[in-house]
């Protein structure tokens, strides 16, 4: 009884095995499918993403020019004559660019420029 028993027992753990295998095989081959199959439009990529240099052309007849420096900040010049470079804030993100008396917040293809003592601008690139 007991010999047949283990037998059970082997048979039951190797026939668990393949399953397991191939349940794992199909988990792995589905989510690799899904992946390939699924993406973010293009056009959202392109409308949040800040190119390197890029012109914008604000209210109350602003023009300004933001540089992408790297390392997590801009530059930032206006008509106004207001130079200055701008960390992001908090660091690793893209949205919020600020320092004492400076900010600069982006939404898509739209920006918002403030400078201390001024009004503040919107911008569209």
């Amino acid at each position: 009884m007991c010999a047949l028993l283990e037998r059970l027992i082997a048979t039951s753990a190797r026939n668990m095995d393949r399953t397991f295998n191939r349940i794992a095989l199909f988990l792995v081959l589905t989510l690799v499918g899904l992946t390939a199959c699924s993406s973010t439009p293009e056009v959202t990529i392109r409308e949040s993403a800040q190119p390197r240099v890029a012109s914008w052309s604000c209210t109350a007849d602003v023009r300004m020019m933001v540089q992408n420096t790297g390392a997590g900040a801009l530059l930032v010049i206006d008509s106004r004559g207001f130079e200055t470079e701008l960390p992001a804030d908090p660091p690793g993100q893209r949205e919020r660019y600020s320092k004492t008396g400076y900010a600069l917040v982006f939404e898509g293809r739209t920006a918002s420029w403030f400078v201390s003592g001024r009004q503040p601008v919107d911008c569209k690139r």
